[in-house]
């Protein structure tokens, strides 16, 4: 055998398995398919990257759904607290924010990578860039190694680490699920997530930049239930965007992929509902009727977005004395919760994460090597598990690529 352990991808999944790997004695080579590794772990976060969370491993699981238990052991071998501790001996403190988001102290990414990338060769571990895996080398039903644009490897296993489809352009193309295809895995189909949204309706892009601090957004379905997502939600030239936006964007984008838009609610404020603007409206009309209505309103809102939901009412200009009763419910259900339709998202492009990847049931949680493909492992972006904004997945990746790199060399 060439080495013990051929990573596929240069990225955080990859890093942390190769660190693992090589602390663990493994003869251990990375192939990256880009000229540089880390390419993406180097934005994240605005270049600072948010590492993990200081959310203990049970809370993690939980932000994850009903997959989150899929975990627990890559959480137990290298979580937050881990992950934080490993960091701190590898020469990057990190600190904690109010919002449980986790950052080194340098607030740089490249610390971060360059920590993984030491330890690994301090293991002995070796990088190969502008190597492209083009597929799995398999001998009796196991995999033996790779085939690359530099030649055919061999290895006593192989960890897949190569990201999903988010950010293209930084070395994520959707390439490791066409391996873990042609190796019998089952792939859940890829769409974006943690994506900005494109609505249908022209009134939010006539917004750009406007921040709803404490708004709520909801998808219009049944069994989605009411409660949605509260924070704040931007608005672009194309839609919105802000975290309860990227947060719901994994779901709308696999309901879009069904080929049909998606209604979604905004509320423009999550700590009014509709019998209270019902309220505030009415106090309006009784003790300022002779003023304009968006001029009101722009005291509970932005004024441009005041504005705008008065004409959508046909109140423009309008004295709240002198609304139509119509006009005002539909003014009162516009600030309560506003309909749009979600006709696209803002693709592969501008996707932080990736939902979907090689089905679960096809990997043993204890260790994420394949069940049905003896000497393979997969790790971080490509399994099918995507969480919220702050951290989260990138502690899955750390802590998904740590746990395959713990496992031990066949053959």
């Amino acid at each position: 055998m060439d080495w013990d352990t051929i990573v596929v991808g240069g990225g955080a999944a990859g890093w942390a398995a190769a660190a693992a790997a090589s602390a663990a004695g493994q003869r251990v080579l990375v192939c990256e398919r880009m000229p540089q590794p880390g390419l993406k772990l180097l934005i994240t976060g605005g270049g600072r990257c948010n590492v993990t969370t200081s959310d203990d491993a049970e809370a993690v699981m939980a932000v994850f759904g009903r997959h989150g238990r899929f975990m627990q052991q890559a959480l137990s071998s290298f979580g937050p607290t881990a992950i934080r501790s490993w960091l701190e001996r590898e020469g990057v403190p990190t600190i904690a924010q109010a919002d449980g988001c986790v950052f080194p102290i340098r607030q740089r990414a490249s610390d971060v990578l360059e920590a993984f990338r030491y330890a690994a060769a301090r293991g002995g571990a070796k990088l190969q860039c502008d190597c492209e895996v083009k597929s799995l080398i398999v001998r009796g039903g196991a995999v033996s190694g790779v085939e690359t644009t530099a030649g055919p490897l061999t290895a006593g296993r192989v960890i897949l680490a190569a990201g999903g489809c988010s950010y293209p352009g930084l070395g994520s193309n959707g390439s490791g699920f066409g391996l873990a295809r042609k190796a019998g895995l089952e792939v859940v189909p890829p769409v974006p997530a943690l994506v900005p949204l494109i609505t249908a309706e022209d009134w939010p892009r006539q917004l750009p930049g406007l921040v709803l601090e404490q708004a709520r957004i909801r998808i219009a379905a049944k069994g989605c239930g009411r409660a949605g997502l509260g924070g704040p939600v931007l608005f672009t030239h194309r839609g919105l965007s802000g975290p309860p936006v990227l947060n719901l964007s994994g779901e709308v984008a696999a309901r879009l992929a069904n080929g049909r838009p998606v209604a979604v609610c905004l509320s423009t404020r999550a700590d009014l509902d509709l019998a209270a603007w019902r309220r505030i409206i009415a106090g309006w009309r009784a003790k300022h009727g002779s003023r304009a209505l968006h001029s009101l309103l722009a005291g509970e809102l932005p004024r441009k977005l005041a504005e705008t939901l008065c004409g959508l009412a046909g109140l423009s200009d309008t004295a709240a004395a002198r609304a139509p009763r119509t006009r005002l419910d539909t003014l009162t259900e516009l600030c309560a919760e506003a309909p749009l339709t979600i006709k696209a998202t803002e693709g592969w492009d501008h996707a932080m994460v990736t939902r979907g990847g090689v089905a679960l049931d096809e990997l043993d949680p204890r260790t994420l090597a394949c069940r049905r493909r003896p000497r393979l492992y997969c790790a971080g972006e490509l399994v099918n598990l995507d969480g919220p904004c702050g951290g989260y997945n990138l502690t899955w990746a750390l802590a998904s690529g740590w746990l395959a790199g713990s496992g031990h060399a066949v053959g």
